[in-house]
């Protein structure tokens, strides 16, 4: 299974579909069949994959409401696995659920010089790698900024930076394995 979230205030990105709430995101706890958000207000929604509001939930949730289908929750700054946490100095922007990890993409606050903000998790909460340094992995590419989205396009992991430039990272290791030189809309 692959699944790609991005949390952006209102907005929950989910691979290639889009759902928008009255209210900012808090937290998005992913589940084997739907994804629950729950907003700024405390208001709880049931979504399923293809982005589409399937139940709004009137009750607080419970772990034991979640027994046998919990793969990952992300609140902001820490990732949680089944018995495992995973904790960031950044807010979690953006996601992609591999089968064996999840990729990691930081929101980098203004003034801050972090630049190397994706990295890979294992399901046990271990950090398997940070993306190489792009003056290491793509010495000819002198635009230094972080990175703001990524995504898992056939097969590979995608991730674009502020200055609209995209690099294939390799899953294993974090490497930049090249940068994309053709212009798409991703």
């Amino acid at each position: 299974m692959v699944l790609r979230i991005r949390i952006s205030e209102k907005w929950l990105h989910i691979n290639r579909d889009d759902v928008c709430f009255y209210h900012n995101i808090k937290s998005v706890i992913i589940l084997n069949e739907k994804i629950i958000a729950q907003l700024e207000t405390g208001d709880l929604y049931a979504v399923d994959k293809k982005g589409n509001i399937i139940e709004e939930i009137d009750k607080p949730l419970k772990s034991s409401d979640f027994v046998g289908q919990f793969i990952a929750e992300v609140n902001q700054n820490n990732l949680y696995l089944k018995n495992y946490t995973v904790y960031f100095e950044n807010n979690i922007e953006s996601f992609v659920l591999l089968d064996d990890k999840i990729i990691v993409q930081l929101k980098i606050p203004a003034g801050c010089d972090e630049i190397d903000n994706i990295y890979a998790v294992s399901m046990k909460g271990d950090i398997i790698w940070r993306v190489q340094n792009k003056a290491i992995g793509c010495p000819e590419y002198k635009f230094i900024s972080p990175y703001v989205c990524v995504n898992y396009i056939d097969d590979e992991i995608i991730a674009n930076d502020f200055n609209g430039f995209r690099f294939v990272i390799s899953p294993d290791d974090g490497s930049i394995v090249r940068k994309i030189n053709d212009l798409k809309p991703w």
